[in-house]
C-alpha cells in the first residue's frame, strides 16, 4: 500500500510592526461584573441602636488661669543743673563777661582769704579720694573660664526671588524696626542688558519671608541701593544705564526724582555712599568710566562735583577718561570727611584727599592690593588708619603707612572672595563670602590662621555680605536671588574690654615688621647694586669686534650641534626603514 504524506502545519506570514502593539485605553459606560445577593439571615441578626450617643470635641482644649503678679511701681526723677553764683550782670554763657569778671574778683583783697580758707577743705577731700584705689583689678586671681556660648552661625529667615535674579546689593534701613533693602541685577554693561528682566527691588520684612513689605521699581536694573541716614522712607538707587533714582516709599513705585543720562555715567554704576553734610543728603558714585560723580537728593540735574580717577598723570597734563582707572569700590569714614578710598578693577586701592591742590596730591596714596578687581574696600572701625580689601582669592588688611604690602592676609581662599565687611562692635572681627556659598566670621584675638565659625548657606555662589549696625543680623544674598538673614551669639558681638587696645598692638606690632621687611629688603637691594657696580669696575670692557666673533662662534657651535643630533637620528631610523 503506498505511503501519502499529509501537510498537517499550516503557515502564515505577518510583519514585526504588526506585533506588539501600544494598547490603547478608551473612556467607556460603567457595567455590571458581578453582584453579590444580601444574605437574609445575616440581615435578621442585624439590630437598631435607638438613640445613640457619642461624644465629639470640635475645638482645641482650653484652660483659664487667673494669677495676680506683683505690682511694679515706677517713679521718674530727673535733676536739673544750672551755674550759679554770678552776679545778676554776668551773663554765665558769655565768655568775655565771665573773664572779665574773674579777673577782677582776682585782684581784690578776700580773695586770697577765701582760697585759704577752702584748701584746708580741698585737701581734705582729696586725700579721700587717694585713700581708693580706683583703678583697682578684683577678682583677678579667680581661674579663667571657658565661654557659654560658643562661636557658631544660625540661619534664620530665606528671602527670595521668583525671577531668580543675582542679588547685587544689600542694606539695612535705619529705624527701630530695621527692614532689609535688596537689589538684583545681572552685571553687565548698559549696552549688553539682557532684555525682558524684571526691574524691581524689595523691601523685606525680617519676620515676613513670603511677601515683600514693600517694592521699588527703577527704569532698568538697580545695581545699588542706599538706604537715607535720617528718613528710613527714602532710598536712593544706582542704576545699571549710569543713572541715579531716589525713591520715596510714601510716594509709592515709582522714583520721585532722576539724573539724566548726559550728566550721569556712562557705565553701570559700582559703588554709592553717603558723605557728611549739613542736611544728611549728599552722596557720591563711582562706575567703570573711571569718574566719581558727587550729587544732591533735592537736585539730580547735575552733579555737585566730578573727579577722574587717573593716575601717574605728567606735569602739566589733564586728567582723561580714557585713561582712568574703573572705579569698583567705595569707602567713607565720617570720622575722615575730606577723604574716602577707592578700589579698581586693576587690582589697586587709591587713598583720595579732596582737599589736594593738584590732582597728584588729590591722589594722595596708591596700593596694590590684589590681582583683580577690588570688590570691597571697607576702614576697620578700630582706627582708620587700618582698612580691609578682598579680591581674587584672599582677604587683606592695610595700613595707611605701609604701601608695599599688607599688615595682614589670609591664607588663599579654595573660591574667589565676593564681599568683607567689618564687625559694626567688635573691633577684631569681619566676616566674608566666596563663590562656593559659604560665609566666614574672623577674629583676629581668637583665632588669627582660621575663622572662629563659618556656615554653608547656599549651593550658589555668594556675593553680597551685609551686617546690621546692631551687630546681630547678618544678610547675605547669592547669584540664585535668596538672601539670608543669620544670626549670631551675644559673644560675637559685644567686643571684650582690652578689644580694642589688644587690636591697637597688633596693628602697631604688624605695621614695625613691614618697616623692618621694608628697610631689610632695600639693604639687601643696596648692596646687589654696589656688587654690580664693582663688578663692571674690575672686568675690562671688551672690544666689540671680539664680542661680535664670540657670538659667532657661539652660533656656529650650536648650528653644527643640531645638525649632528639630526644625523644621529636618521641613521637609527634608517634599517626601519629598510624593512
Amino acid at each position: 500500500m503506498p505511503f501519502r504524506y499529509f501537510k498537517s502545519s499550516y503557515e502564515y506570514t505577518k510583519k514585526r510592526k504588526d506585533f506588539g502593539r501600544q494598547p490603547l485605553f478608551t473612556s467607556v459606560p460603567g457595567h455590571l461584573l458581578d453582584s453579590i445577593n444580601p444574605d437574609r439571615a445575616q440581615q435578621k441578626l442585624y439590630c437598631l441602636r435607638n438613640p445613640v450617643h457619642v461624644s465629639v470635641q470640635a475645638t482645641l482644649p482650653q484652660s483659664h488661669h487667673d494669677a495676680n503678679t506683683p505690682q511694679v511701681l515706677f517713679d521718674d526723677q530727673g535733676m536739673n543743673h544750672t551755674e550759679g553764683g554770678w552776679p545778676r550782670e554776668v551773663h554765665p554763657e558769655h565768655e568775655e563777661l565771665v573773664l572779665r569778671h574773674c579777673r577782677r574778683v582776682q585782684h581784690e583783697e578776700n580773695y586770697i582769704h577765701a582760697v585759704n580758707s577752702l584748701s584746708t577743705q580741698m585737701v581734705h577731700c582729696i586725700n579721700q579720694n587717694n585713700a581708693v584705689n580706683l583703678y583697682e583689678s578684683y577678682f583677678s586671681d579667680m581661674l579663667a573660664q571657658e565661654p557659654v556660648e560658643t562661636y557658631h552661625i544660625r540661619e534664620q529667615n530665606v528671602f527670595r526671588d521668583s525671577w531668580k535674579r543675582p542679588v547685587s546689593c544689600i542694606c539695612w534701613t535705619h529705624e527701630q524696626e530695621p527692614k532689609l533693602a535688596v537689589a538684583y541685577a545681572y552685571k553687565v554693561w548698559a549696552s549688553d542688558t539682557i532684555p525682558n528682566v524684571e526691574t524691581v527691588c524689595y523691601i523685606w520684612n525680617i519676620s515676613n519671608q513670603s511677601t515683600p513689605e514693600h517694592e521699588i521699581i527703577p527704569d532698568v536694573p538697580c545695581c545699588q541701593l542706599l538706604c537715607s541716614p535720617v528718613d528710613p522712607q527714602v532710598l536712593v538707587g544706582g542704576l545699571n544705564n549710569g543713572t541715579v533714582n531716589v525713591f520715596d516709599i510714601r510716594s509709592g513705585k515709582i522714583s520721585v526724582s532722576s539724573s539724566s543720562v548726559f550728566n550721569s555715567h556712562f557705565a553701570p554704576i559700582s559703588a554709592m555712599r553717603y558723605t557728611t553734610s549739613r542736611t544728611n543728603t549728599e552722596f557720591f558714585t563711582g562706575s567703570p568710566d573711571g569718574c566719581c560723580y558727587w550729587w544732591d537728593l533735592r537736585d539730580l540735574s547735575k552733579p555737585l562735583d566730578k573727579l577722574i580717577m587717573t593716575l601717574n598723570l605728567a606735569p602739566g597734563e589733564q586728567p582723561q577718561s580714557i585713561t582712568a582707572e574703573a572705579v569698583s569700590s567705595l569707602d567713607f569714614n565720617a570720622g575722615l570727611p575730606t577723604k574716602f578710598l577707592c578700589g579698581t578693577d586693576s587690582g589697586l586701592v587709591v587713598s583720595v584727599n579732596r582737599m589736594g591742590r593738584s590732582h597728584g596730591e588729590i591722589m594722595a596714596a596708591l596700593f596694590k592690593a590684589h590681582l583683580g578687581a577690588v570688590r570691597t574696600v571697607q576702614r576697620s572701625p578700630c582706627t582708620a588708619r587700618m582698612f580691609v580689601t578682598c579680591g581674587d582669592y584672599s582677604v587683606q588688611v592695610w595700613s595707611e603707612e605701609v604701601r608695599s604690602a599688607p599688615i595682614i592676609i589670609t591664607k588663599p581662599y579654595r573660591y574667589q572672595v565676593s564681599d568683607v565687611a567689618w564687625a559694626p562692635f567688635r573691633y577684631s572681627s569681619y566676616m566674608s563670602v566666596c563663590q562656593g556659598g559659604y560665609m566666614y566670621y574672623w577674629d583676629f584675638l581668637r583665632k588669627y590662621k582660621e575663622p572662629v565659625a563659618s556656615l554653608k548657606l547656599s549651593k550658589y555662589g555668594l556675593t553680597k555680605v551685609c551686617p546690621h549696625e546692631s551687630g546681630h543680623l547678618i544678610a547675605a544674598g547669592d547669584t540664585n536671588g535668596s538672601t539670608y538673614l543669620t544670626t549670631i551669639p551675644e559673644n560675637m558681638v559685644v567686643p571684650g574690654k582690652d578689644d580694642k587696645h589688644l587690636m591697637g598692638i597688633l596693628y602697631e606690632r604688624e605695621t614695625r615688621r613691614e618697616h623692618n621687611l621694608e628697610a631689610r629688603q632695600r639693604e639687601i637691594n643696596l648692596k646687589l647694586k654696589m656688587h654690580e657696580q664693582h663688578d663692571q669696575a674690575t672686568s675690562s670692557p671688551k672690544p666689540e669686534d671680539q664680542e661680535d666673533e664670540e657670538a659667532e662662534t657661539v652660533a656656529e657651535e650650536e648650528y653644527f650641534r643640531i645638525v649632528n643630533a639630526e644625523l644621529i637620528k636618521m641613521e637609527d631610523a634608517a634599517p626601519d626603514t629598510l624593512l
